[in-house]
């Protein structure tokens, strides 16, 4: 597959992260405002509580994934159960950001129950992001402000 296939398909991903973050963002706004909330304050206040209490599907690429939980798995094996870090990793293959990094080993760990129980690693990494949901939105304050909410855009460079 081309880089344009995957293009495409990411883009596709983070439409449905947002559309998801969105659902849950603008009634948690509206609760607050009615609460009597400045609205700039009100806005960051409902991002982070929708981060935080959000449970999304992991909106990631199953090839991605895939590298991404056989590089921990592998790391794991070579360092030891229960070593990670969520500081950067100079590998071109993982991902740069300490939020990114938290999602994998949190995809890698739904994984390893499910291997444990004799399912492949490609369709224990299927049914995860298929079936279970993620812990939170993965993605900064600042992203969902300026990104998803573009009407915050204003107000969150303040």
């Amino acid at each position: 597959m081309n880089n344009t296939y995957h293009e495409i398909e990411h883009r596709e991903l983070c439409q449905q992260r947002d559309k998801e973050f969105l659902a849950l963002y603008h009634p948690t706004l509206d609760a607050m405002l009615e609460q009597g909330m400045d609205e700039s304050e009100a806005r960051r206040a409902a991002v982070e509580f929708t981060i935080a209490n959000g449970h999304p599907r992991y909106h990631v690429n199953h090839e991605r994934a895939y590298r991404c939980v056989c590089h921990l798995l592998q790391a794991e094996d070579k360092r030891g159960a229960g070593s990670r870090t969520y500081r950067r990793i100079d590998d071109n293959d993982f991902a740069k950001s300490r939020l990114r990094r938290q999602m994998w080993y949190e995809i890698t760990d739904q994984v390893k129950p499910l291997l444990k129980r004799g399912m492949s690693v490609e369709r224990a990494i299927d049914h995860v992001l298929e079936h279970c949901r993620a812990s939170r939105f993965f993605i900064s304050p600042a992203t969902a402000l300026t990104k998803i909410c573009p009407q915050s855009r204003s107000r969150a460079l303040r």
